[in-house]
């Protein structure tokens, strides 16, 4: 099963394009910055999952900030 499902990311950003190219962005960061990550536990060991679960739980946007906040 998916997770994050679909209807947590699409409650964030509307468009599923840009659920996939921030997710991307973002999974590119955490690869050359480990220590960058938003959340203290995932349940994803990929980064593109760990950048999925960020943009559910609010922390990241497709216009590229980050919610550093939490």
């Amino acid at each position: 099963m998916l997770y994050p499902a679909l209807n947590d990311l699409t409650n964030q950003v509307r468009s599923k394009y840009l659920i996939a190219t921030t997710a991307a962005k973002r999974a590119r960061e955490l690869e050359d910055k480990p220590e960058s990550t938003l959340l203290d536990n995932y349940k994803s060991v990929k980064t593109v999952g760990k950048a999925l679960e960020e943009i559910a739980d609010g922390n990241v946007y497709p216009n590229g900030t980050i919610d550093l906040d939490e």
